[in-house]
């Protein structure tokens, strides 16, 4: 079992830290405390726009790298381990899309800068100006860069397209109050899914306990093969996107087939921020079915990443059928 753990809400970044950073070529000059004390998760909003706009892929031509190339300067803060993990991510988006990350020569205006500011986060496609990437010392693994760096070029989360109930299952009760707005959906005004099914296998897919309150799933797949949140690299849908976003001559070679559509009806459950107890959509459970049957899986393997986190209960009566479908291997089911 992989265990993939994700800070979700970051801490907030305070005026000591900023004047530390002067040093770096952005920090103090270009970016007012006010402002970059306005984010959370690892999606920043521009000043100019608090209220976020949802969506899953930005189509406005205003946000995309023009010619598909990124400038960007890097902070001296990193040690050369982490540069060669940035240079490696670098060198995949080169070799497998048509983005170019390149050192900024000075007079281009609009460019990343790539540091560590307080946390992981990236505002999401082509601002005005400068740009921050910022990886932290927790950020500093392969996959999480090229998610974040997947946000650089314009993408949001793939469990906030318009379809996802299609393909996930949102437990709004097991989320933090303060999390809410980050299982919004996408707005099909301003965005493209650029001809690609949904994605479970997506560097950009959060995994089950993103923003739990209780330790419980947020979401669950609908398909019961699937998992989320484990990716370790691009899927072949992500870099199909990407190429497709900047019209690249070259697409992933290898061809998607979108997932079947769910054949159960979405489940739409109303929060009630005084009820504290957690919850999973009734069809993870089967009424017929004893709290300590002895039904093997037909698979043994867990569906989700965090089974670690309940398997002390793996027979407890309130959660034993839950367990058993999710987490089958970690609880010895099988």
């Amino acid at each position: 079992m992989h265990i993939v753990i994700r800070v979700y809400i970051r801490p907030i970044l305070n005026r000591t830290l900023i004047t530390s950073l002067v040093s770096d070529e952005v920090y103090g000059k270009h970016i007012p405390v006010e402002v970059v004390n306005h984010f959370r998760s690892d999606i920043r909003m521009p000043p100019t726009s608090l209220k976020r706009s949802k969506r899953n892929g930005v189509s406005r031509v205003a946000k995309l790298w023009p010619g598909a190339r990124i400038p960007y300067a890097i902070s001296p803060h990193y040690t050369p381990y982490e540069r060669a993990l940035l240079a490696r991510a670098v060198k995949q988006y080169h070799e497998k899309t048509c983005i170019r990350f390149v050192p900024r020569s000075g007079g281009e205006p609009d460019y990343l800068f790539i540091g560590k500011v307080d946390g992981c986060f990236s505002e999401v496609g082509r601002t005005s100006g400068v740009q921050v990437l910022s990886l932290d010392n927790g950020c500093m693994e392969y996959a999480t860069i090229i998610h974040e760096m997947m946000h650089v070029i314009g993408f949001y989360h793939e469990h906030e397209r318009w379809d996802r109930d299609n393909f996930i299952d949102i437990i709004w009760q097991n989320i933090d109050k303060g999390a809410l707005d980050q299982f919004g959906k996408v707005d099909l005004s301003k965005t493209s899914y650029y001809g690609q099914p949904y994605d479970y296998k997506s560097i950009l897919h959060y995994d089950s306990l993103a923003f739990s309150k209780n330790g419980f799933p947020t979401m669950l797949p609908k398909q019961k093969s699937a998992t989320i949140g484990n990716a370790k690299d691009f899927s072949d849908v992500d870099l199909a996107k990407i190429n497709r976003m900047y019209s690249c001559p070259i697409e992933s070679k290898q061809q998607t087939a979108p997932f079947a559509k769910a054949q159960h009806t979405p489940i739409y459950v109303a929060y009630n921020k005084y009820d504290d107890r957690p919850k999973l959509p009734s069809h993870y459970y089967d009424s017929q079915q004893s709290s300590y049957s002895s039904n093997k899986p037909e698979r043994c393997e867990d569906k989700i990443t965090v089974c670690w986190w309940t398997a002390d209960r793996c027979r407890a009566p309130a959660i034993h059928t839950m367990m058993l479908s999710l987490c089958s291997k970690t609880c010895g089911f099988c």
